[in-house]
């Protein structure tokens, strides 16, 4: 009998595992690969960033998996990943402490590294997101890891996969790949309730924003339409990690309104029940890629209302308000104006909310992508 393909699993955080934040990376970590690409030919680590210990890595089990925070120094990185051998290395994305691991591998120069396009971001983007004026979010672009990633492609040791088609270029433009670099088109999953009858359901007249509190997201956006539209009850799905103390103090004014409600992190059934119920998901963010919350919510015929369009799926299955840079006060009334449009039109709705389920079904099924990203992964031993 063959032994399994080992798998080395590069993010930052495992959405709560082993004490990590609430993120998207996390959240496709945890939550779909560990979960379902494991099977009797592969088995999946996970290792985190430079922990405690200087010499050793630190080990905690989270959902059946090894989930592992790196030694403090590179002579114990090298010699974990010596005595690990990988088969392997799979990134979302390369987050700079996956690159910092990977460099210490001593047999870095057999091994491939499975690079999953999530969200990309060249200086162009950067710059964007620094027209957010009342506080900006601390930039982690870093050169190297994305050189790092360059010399490995040039190397023939790189197979990119993603999550967007409009992300291929920003990828090629961060990574500094060739034009007709290959790049196979990999949709993240979402767990589909097939019980779920979205014209049985009796759906609120409730409007949700489902995410992390901090600059990027511009929480504050969605309350201020909340404060314009009393009419609708509005629900702030999520908490502060990064920067806690800035995006309390932001959020803090807001917190009186009463039509306004600041649910926390959610997750599991409560979640679900959420977007099961609101009509409309509403992102204010100055930067998006494709995240697991447009999916999730069009998955129960929740429409999307944002200033971001990725791969068109917010002019699909609801409104695109077109570009909105810096803090974005002065554009409230394009999300206000947005979602009169589509609370005050119930068969234009429906009819949008029945083709978001659909899709979600036939691209981002769960089985199809474990049948995809297996192969992937089979490919590159």
């Amino acid at each position: 009998m063959s032994r399994k393909i080992t798998v080395a699993l590069l993010v930052d955080e495992f959405f709560g595992g082993a004490g990590t934040p609430f993120g998207g990376y996390g959240f496709l970590a945890r939550r779909y690969i560990c979960k379902y690409i494991p099977n009797a030919d592969i088995k999946i680590d996970v290792l985190l960033k430079r922990g405690k210990s200087k010499y050793f890595a630190k080990r905690h089990r989270v959902d059946d998996v090894n989930v592992y925070y790196m030694p403090n120094n590179w002579r114990g990185i090298r010699r974990f990943l010596k005595r690990k051998n990988y088969d392997v290395y799979f990134s979302i994305e390369l987050v700079n402490s996956g690159a910092d691991i990977i460099q210490k591998d001593p047999h870095l120069s057999q091994k491939r590294l499975v690079l999953w396009i999530q969200d990309p971001r060249p200086q162009y983007e950067w710059d964007e997101i620094h027209t957010v004026k009342l506080f900006p979010e601390r930039s982690y672009y870093h050169q190297p890891t994305y050189d790092l990633v360059n010399k490995l492609t040039r190397r023939g040791q790189v197979s990119f996969i993603s999550q967007g088609h409009f992300l291929n270029q920003k990828a090629k433009d961060l990574y500094g790949l060739a034009k007709y670099q290959p790049i196979v088109y990999m949709p993240n999953p979402v767990d589909i309730d097939e019980t779920f009858d979205v014209d049985s359901h009796k759906k609120k007249n409730m409007i949700i924003f489902l995410g992390r509190i901090e600059s990027v997201k511009r929480g504050w956006l969605f309350c201020e339409i909340a404060r314009a539209m009393p009419e609708y009850e509005f629900y702030v799905l999520g908490k502060t990690t990064r920067e806690k103390e800035k995006n309390s103090a932001v959020m803090e004014k807001y917190m009186q309104i009463p039509n306004l409600h600041f649910a926390g992190h959610v997750d599991g059934d409560e979640k679900i029940q959420y977007l099961k119920d609101a009509k409309i998901l509403v992102n204010t963010s100055i930067h998006e890629a494709l995240p697991v919350s447009f999916l999730e919510a069009l998955s129960y015929g929740t429409l999307l209302i944002s200033n971001r369009n990725p791969d068109d799926l917010t002019s699909k299955f609801g409104i695109w308000t077109g570009d909105v840079l810096g803090d974005g006060f002065d554009k409230v009334g394009l999300y206000v104006n947005a979602i009169r449009e589509l609370m005050t039109n119930d068969e234009r709705r429906k009819n949008l909310a029945r083709a978001a389920i659909q899709y979600v079904k036939d691209v981002h099924n769960v089985p199809k992508f474990v049948r995809d990203l297996r192969a992937v992964i089979q490919s590159n031993v």
